[in-house]
């Protein structure tokens, strides 16, 4: 298996929604299982904190998620923690 973190902040303008993708250090022999999480969020004090992370797909070499506020939110930062598995 394998796991690590992604983070995308930037301040004063919210860099959402954000696509990344996720490159294995190496390639599994079938399409794994990837878990994940929301780490951190960093998100402007006045408004609700709405984060969404979607799973967009899954490749033996390498995954792709859609990281993105919601509704009115302002979000300025976010991490997610991943592992994946066969």
């Amino acid at each position: 298996g394998e796991s690590g973190e992604v983070t995308v902040s930037s301040y004063p303008k919210p860099p959402f929604p954000k696509r990344e993708i996720i490159k294995f250090k190496q390639p599994f022999m079938d399409r794994p299982a990837v878990m994940y999480g929301i780490k951190m969020i960093d998100s402007a004090y006045n408004k609700n904190t709405r984060a969404d992370v979607k799973l967009l797909w899954v490749r033996p070499e390498a995954f792709s998620i859609l990281m993105k506020s919601a509704y009115d939110s302002h979000l300025y930062g976010l991490g997610v923690s991943w592992m994946a598995c066969l």
